[in-house]
């Protein structure tokens, strides 16, 4: 099942003119499959409500909804939401996934599940807004997020109504996505998170 989710987010088209401001990158789509599969056997996505926050290019949301998820993609990038729904179109997922434009901030629904890759920025708290926005509209968490920011998103968790289960550290190879980039790839490290609600 994992080499099948594995081949069509490999079909998710990148962004054409990313913003380096709202540091769009495609999640890799072997990266996401691993996220996603582990989601499928801790039983948060089949037949669950789930949200992809900061959605980007739609991998996650594309990739809950092949397995089963009632899923709501949400973005503040107009131009985002158009590439997601252009690429769920093309794997045939649109009338699974609801796309809408929207600040984190004001995400009020609650989700069984929330999916994630939001923007590091190590050095601000974009990356704890989403956290905290996950935490508080879900059972279960599955987050991507900088090394860096580990022990700041362990202090936060550690003091909400969620627990980490589990942190697995991976390196993940990006193309050359903005003009600053000088190498043809690069391997970056990072860390995937999962909370779950502390019952």
């Amino acid at each position: 099942m994992k080499a099948r989710l594995v081949r069509e987010l490999s079909k998710v088209e990148g962004f054409e003119n990313p913003k380096i401001s709202l540091e769009q990158y495609l999640t890799p789509a072997q990266m996401a499959a691993d996220i996603l599969h582990t989601a499928n056997l801790n039983q948060d996505l089949e037949g669950k409500k789930v949200a992809d926050i900061g959605t980007g290019t739609g991998i996650f949301a594309i990739g809950a909804a092949l397995l089963g998820a009632d899923v709501k993609a949400f973005d503040k990038d107009l131009d985002a939401l158009d590439l997601a729904e252009e690429n769920a179109e093309n794997l045939g997922m649109t009338e699974y996934i609801e796309f809408v434009e929207t600040d984190v901030s004001d995400i009020e629904e609650e989700f069984d599940t929330v999916l994630m890759n939001p923007p590091f920025s190590v050095h601000s708290d974009i990356g704890i807004d989403f956290i905290r926005k996950a935490v508080e509209v879900s059972d279960a968490v599955y987050t991507v997020s900088h090394p860096g920011a580990r022990e700041v998103i362990k202090d936060f968790v550690e003091n909400s109504n969620h627990i980490i289960t589990a942190l697995e550290e991976y390196k993940v190879s990006l193309p050359p996505t903005y003009g600053f980039h000088t190498e043809e790839g690069r391997e970056t490290e990072v860390d995937v998170i999962i909370t779950k609600k502390d019952d």
